[in-house]
């Protein structure tokens, strides 16, 4: 993942401060908190692709990942330096940047494709209803109309004109703290943000990114879900469940299909040995989440070609 539990559940609390002073609806305020909950569903999409052109995650997390929502400028400069971090020598850097630069300005649109369609197949088998998983496609637009599908404005669904800046203030909060956020935000209104809603943030970040020392912005996070609430049962859950066992294959190719096998063998050897109904659907559940951790070590690892020890 881009970013920490911290900034993550930060992502999920900041629409409900931002929506109440926008004076938006149920429907909407509800879209927003599920569209920053799942910001980052399709970042697994082609990631052996990004391994390969980039010399690893902290270089993306450092360089690539604050200037998202950035200038081309910024953008560019950042992804340069992902490419090659300014710490190595500079024969080398230039050698880096040869090699890698083309591949990655090809890749660069794709990859944003790749991850808002990944990104809506997996939030609507999630069981999100289509008003919610349809907002995914928007993931990768611009205020200004300079995002990956070139719709601009008010062509933006509302609720993700809310979570693009609640994200990225979340994460430049995270990472600078409340006026470095505001700062931040301040200087992306009307480019790639909606510049009443990031109007609002640099005029009462206090109030609507501080957090209180202790305080478990998960709870609050958790405590503010909108209703009716999405409660999954039976069938549901069990796709569900799939569904982020498939999220975690994606981080590699050689992985696709591992969690639902796993699942399958699971339960063919649980009516083996003539368990109960209740006992084969939690291990079928437990066997699509058992890799979920896999998505924290970098893709490399997974792709590297090594013999193993016997």
């Amino acid at each position: 993942m881009p970013q920490g539990t911290a900034a993550a559940s930060c992502m999920a609390c900041s629409p409900f401060a931002l929506g109440e002073r926008l004076g938006v609806d149920d429907v909407t305020a509800a879209q927003a908190y599920y569209v920053c909950l799942l910001f980052y569903v399709g970042c697994t999409a082609d990631a052996d692709i990004a391994a390969e052109i980039f010399r690893d995650d902290a270089s993306v997390l450092t360089h690539v990942t604050p200037v998202m929502f950035g200038s081309p400028r910024e953008m560019t400069a950042g992804i340069l330096r992902a490419l090659a971090p300014p710490e190595e020598p500079a024969m080398r850097r230039v050698v880096d940047l040869a090699r890698r630069f083309p591949r990655a300005a090809r890749h660069y649109r794709p990859h944003q494709t790749a991850i808002c369609e990944v990104a809506r197949m997996l939030t609507d088998r999630l069981g999100l209803p289509a008003s919610i998983h349809s907002l995914f496609a928007y993931l990768a637009e611009r205020w200004d109309g300079s995002g990956n599908g070139h719709v601009k404005g008010d062509e933006i669904p509302l609720a993700v004109r809310i979570a693009h800046v609640a994200r990225d203030a979340a994460f430049h909060c995270e990472r600078g703290g409340v006026e470095n956020a505001a700062e931040v935000v301040r200087a992306r209104a009307g480019r790639a943000f909606d510049p009443a809603i990031a109007s609002l943030v640099t005029g009462h970040a206090h109030d609507i990114l501080a957090v209180a020392d202790g305080a478990s912005v998960w709870d609050e996070a958790l405590a503010r879900e909108p209703g009716p609430f999405l409660i999954l049962q039976d069938e549901e859950l069990d796709r569900a469940m799939a569904t982020i066992g498939d999220f975690a294959d994606l981080s590699s190719p050689y992985l696709a299909g591992h969690s639902s096998g796993v699942a399958a063998l699971a339960v063919r050897a649980a009516e083996r040995c003539r368990l109960d109904a209740g006992t084969l659907a939690m291990l079928r559940r437990a066997a699509f989440m058992h890799d979920l951790g896999r998505v924290i070590v970098p893709v490399r690892v997974w792709q590297k070609p090594q013999a193993h020890d016997r």
